[in-house]
């Protein structure tokens, strides 16, 4: 241990100072506490004492470490990551987003395409119908009439969505119950023999048309959706 007798023009007094004191106070002067002593006898010790000077410096580096700045009071700025950052993301968030333009534009001009198909079925049946006496035949008159009426409104329908998006959430459960439905009729005729080749294109539109508004709409709102959906029709929200 060193012993340091301050002179009595730096204390007053004469006084004896351990290496423990000096130490102590050092920390606390690292600390920005009160040390204590003098600073005249702080700096009359570590002139004197190697054991002092070396637990300063090393006490002083540690304190750099854990504070991330020097032993002087400074500001210290935080680097700018955002280009790092940006950098790393954006090529991500292009690709997705490229991914899901092109998504929509697809859907939509499938979504086109299956209401002019619906559209153009529709209005070959109106002109087939022209061909039936509603005297004579009228259960059939009416039976046409209205699946003429059933194609064109599912052709407005995907038109509409084609231009709308935001309505495919409600189009969907519609065409779904009508392919499950129709698929089931569909089975029943095939079992008694009298399906024919409308009722294969019928429930194949309808496939079509179910699994491109699915699309559609994974594509807008995300593949969380279905799970949403679920939850919802579970009801359990979360």
């Amino acid at each position: 241990m060193c012993l340091v007798l301050v002179e009595p023009a730096l204390m007053g007094c004469s006084r004896v100072v351990d290496c423990s004191a000096i130490q102590a106070a050092l920390s606390a002067k690292l600390d920005g506490e009160p040390t204590g002593l003098d600073d005249a006898v702080i700096e009359a010790h570590l002139a004197n004492c190697e054991e002092c000077r070396n637990y300063y410096n090393r006490a002083a580096e540690l304190n750099r470490m854990l504070n991330f700045c020097a032993a002087e009071p400074r500001t210290l700025t935080p680097p700018d990551l955002s280009e790092i950052i940006l950098a790393e993301v954006e090529p991500e968030w292009r690709r997705h987003a490229n991914a899901k333009v092109v998504g929509s534009l697809l859907s939509r001009v499938l979504l086109v395409i299956l209401g002019v198909v619906y559209l153009a079925w529709g209005i070959t049946m109106l002109g087939d119908s022209a061909s039936i006496s509603v005297q004579e035949d009228p259960l059939t008159s009416r039976l046409l009439a209205e699946a003429v009426a059933y194609r064109i409104a599912l052709s407005v329908g995907l038109l509409f969505a084609a231009w709308k998006p935001r309505i495919i959430a409600g189009m969907l459960p519609i065409f779904g119950t009508l392919w499950t439905f129709s698929a089931g009729f569909a089975a029943r005729d095939l079992v008694f023999g009298v399906a024919d080749s409308q009722t294969g294109l019928s429930i194949g539109l309808l496939l079509i048309s179910t699994i491109v508004l699915s699309f559609a709409l994974v594509n807008s709102s995300g593949p969380g959706i279905l799970r949403r959906t679920w939850n919802s029709l579970n009801a359990a929200p979360g």
